[in-house]
């Protein structure tokens, strides 16, 4: 049987700081700032008989819509359960929160493109 992967990206603007107790005062990561992210949202499977797709795209867009309102213009040191707000602990946050209502679910990526720089996680 045929496998596909479909995949979905929003754009999401926010603020962190990597506080670090150890590290010394100064340190660039210590201080406030914010980035421009980008989260691919990647599923995979068969197309389903009847309507010869993975997933409904729109239905999809609907769900990531609800969790970029969620990420969007925060400060990640804020979100509840995402500890450190590193990329890594953002990968895993978004598929926890998706994981239980996105079937087929196979990986989640956060970029930050201005800065070459990016994560993926393929899950549990």
């Amino acid at each position: 049987m045929s496998s596909f992967e479909v995949f979905r990206e929003f754009y999401f603007e926010a603020a962190h700081a990597l506080y670090d107790p150890e590290a010394p005062e100064g340190g660039k990561y210590r201080n406030l700032h914010g980035h421009s992210f980008r989260v691919r949202v990647t599923l995979r499977g068969a197309p389903t008989l009847e309507e010869q797709w993975v997933m409904d795209l729109g239905k999809l867009g609907r769900r990531l819509a609800e969790l970029r309102e969620r990420l969007d213009h925060s400060f990640l040191n804020d979100l509840e359960g995402l500890g450190k707000p590193t990329l890594e602990n953002l990968c895993a946050y978004i598929w926890r929160d998706l994981s239980p209502t996105v079937p087929g679910l196979a990986e989640v990526g956060v970029f930050r493109d201005s800065c070459f720089e990016g994560c993926v996680y393929r899950g549990d």
